[in-house]
């Protein structure tokens, strides 16, 4: 089997990462975009596939823009009801359970979009509340 080792070192906040070569691979995709932002590097670090681009810049505010937006925007409560539709609420959920799968499907929605959305769904009738809190979960009606 073959193994990879990396050192990784943010301004003397190393990372060293040894393992299987794909462990190793997902890891540095993982710090490419802190490693992309890093300033100071040596001139002749050779860098990573894909890491030739200069970072952006914001529009008007001189800083540099070293987020990438791998998720998308959308609408919390057209989101919860392809949830519900899809039979994500046939049994009780929480609100927790829902953000985490909404974020393994690319979306972002804060957590005040995400329960106006369900207080909507329980209005109509759609959803059913038990519970108070974080205790609160939501469970499709019959």
């Amino acid at each position: 089997m073959d193994e990879a080792r990396a050192v990784i070192n943010l301004k003397e906040g190393t990372i060293e990462l040894q393992g299987p070569v794909d462990f190793v691979r997902h890891y540095l995709d993982t710090y490419q975009s802190a490693i992309r932002g890093s300033q100071g590097l040596p001139k002749d670090v050779a860098a990573a596939p894909g890491m030739d681009e200069a970072p952006s810049r914001r529009k008007g505010r001189g800083r540099l823009n070293t987020r990438t937006r791998k998720t998308k925007r959308g609408s919390s409560l057209a989101a919860v009801r392809r949830q519900l539709k899809a039979g994500f609420f046939d049994e009780p959920r929480s609100m927790g359970d829902l953000r985490h799968r909404l974020n393994e499907a690319g979306l972002i929605c804060t957590d005040r979009a995400i329960r106006a959305g369900l207080r909507k769904l329980s209005e109509t009738g759609k959803l059913e509340k038990a519970g108070r809190g974080r205790a609160m979960r939501y469970r499709r009606l019959a």
